[in-house]
């Protein structure tokens, strides 16, 4: 025979469905209660597991997402920091290749004296960006390093081939413009440089530079940039200025009648200095116009160029 529950096992639910409705009740034993009450809450902390879980999905994803676009960002960045490498890395070798030719031109060692070690070859130790797709990300940063420090190193190096040709090219300018080149004053040449007979004594001497005869009073001008070194009166050559021009050049003027500058005094090229004279040992009016290196007398005819 069934076992007929306690009473105080059981626990009755009544319905009341209204005023005139009949009521009914429900006996239900307290432990199926108990074991509705243990799958409800079985139940609820499943759907509340699944819930955190979903959630903690959900931000997963979206962390992913946003890791995965920041990684195309810093793809596209790489790319574009490789490309801009590989565009200077070209102008650094455009710029070797017009300093060679410059230094081919100006008569210099295209090697000397900074020679270009790794400048000719940077363009292959740059990162091509179309490899940087089948690199990891730890082989990638340290190719871009690589890449970075090779073309500081070209850059370096370039600056101080350009320094010691920019100063090449300066000194080579100072020297041009220190170096006599054009006529110091209009007339016609009289007597030339070397040996002749002398008007005075009729003996063969030897003239040190070139005679320009002229109307008294005819501008004299300096032939390049220089320096007043002297200016007086000399025995043979009358009132006399001496120009220096640096590099051992230095240029005498003779027989001069206004003196137009002063010791120590800098001129440019085509600067009066004087006007012709006949002063100290002359037959007419004309200049005596002398260049001399490291003190050597050369022909001034060398020396104007126009």
């Amino acid at each position: 025979m069934p076992r007929t529950p306690r009473q105080n096992d059981v626990v009755t639910l009544m319905y009341v469905p209204g005023e005139s409705g009949k009521i009914r009740r429900y006996h239900i034993r307290r432990s199926r209660i108990r074991k509705v009450f243990f799958v409800a809450f079985c139940a609820l902390a499943v759907l509340i597991a699944g819930s955190v879980d979903y959630v903690y999905a959900l931000r997963g994803m979206s962390e992913l997402e946003r890791l995965h676009q920041e990684t195309g960002l810093q793809r596209e960045q790489l790319e574009a920091y490789a490309t801009r490498m590989g565009e200077i890395a070209g102008r650094i070798t455009s710029i070797e290749s017009l300093e060679r030719k410059l230094r081919v031109i100006t008569n210099l060692d295209p090697s000397d004296p900074t020679p270009l070690s790794g400048i000719g070859g940077v363009d292959e130790g740059i990162l091509d960006s179309q490899n940087l797709t089948w690199l990891s990300p730890g082989r990638r940063h340290e190719k871009m390093l690589e890449s970075f420090d090779r073309l500081s190193e070209a850059g370096e190096a370039q600056a101080k081939s350009l320094a010691a040709l920019i100063t090449h090219l300066e000194d080579q300018t100072a020297r041009l413009l220190a170096t006599p080149s054009i006529a110091p004053t209009k007339g016609w040449a009289t007597s030339g440089f070397g040996y002749r007979t002398s008007p005075f004594t009729g003996n063969r001497e030897f003239h040190r530079g070139l005679d320009i005869a002229g109307r008294i009073g005819t501008p004299i001008k300096a032939p390049a940039d220089a320096q007043v070194l002297f200016v007086g009166r000399k025995r043979a050559l009358g009132n006399t200025v001496v120009l220096s021009h640096g590099y051992g050049v230095q240029s005498i003027y003779g027989h001069l009648a206004d003196v137009l500058v002063k010791p120590r005094q800098k001129v440019k090229r085509g600067d009066p200095i004087a006007t012709m004279g006949t002063t100290g040992r002359s037959t007419g009016p004309h200049l005596h116009y002398q260049i001399e290196v490291a003190k050597k007398p050369v022909n001034p005819r060398n020396y104007i160029l126009d």
